[in-house]
């Protein structure tokens, strides 16, 4: 007779949200799907109003602004069909948490706060597709 026969499924079921919590092959969450690939512009809606080009040839690449080029486990928090809300661990170079709002296939809003080599971050972007990646 097993003392704790429930603890194998809840075993699997942490397990399962493990690899779900491990992004694959950058895959996107579905309320990105939507997203046209391309050369995107990020536009600073704080004090400073940068704008910034970067090539999105995946969605999942707008999920980790502060952190890029580092493959950081994420979890999902919260989606629904437009939205998206992520916190990511990169070991040993901080953390972040961002939401993404698709507005159109070429438009979104990213609020994405965290830590980055030590210090602190807290951006909002409107982020525009302009065309193809170059």
């Amino acid at each position: 007779m097993r003392k704790f026969p429930r603890l194998k499924p809840a075993l699997m079921g942490a397990a399962a949200s493990m690899l779900l919590a491990t992004p694959g092959a950058a895959q996107a969450p579905a309320a990105l799907s939507g997203l046209q690939s391309g050369n995107w512009e990020l536009r600073d809606l704080g004090r400073s109003g940068a704008r910034t080009q970067i090539c999105v040839r995946n969605p999942a690449r707008l999920l980790q602004i502060r952190h890029t080029g580092r493959s950081c486990p994420r979890r999902v928090l919260s989606e629904d069909g437009r939205s998206v809300t992520v916190r990511y661990d990169c070991s040993g170079a901080g953390w972040g948490q961002t939401e993404v709002s698709v507005e159109t296939p070429r438009l979104a809003r990213i609020d994405t706060q965290g830590i980055a080599n030590g210090s602190p971050f807290h951006n909002v972007y409107e982020a525009r597709r302009t065309g193809e990646c170059r």
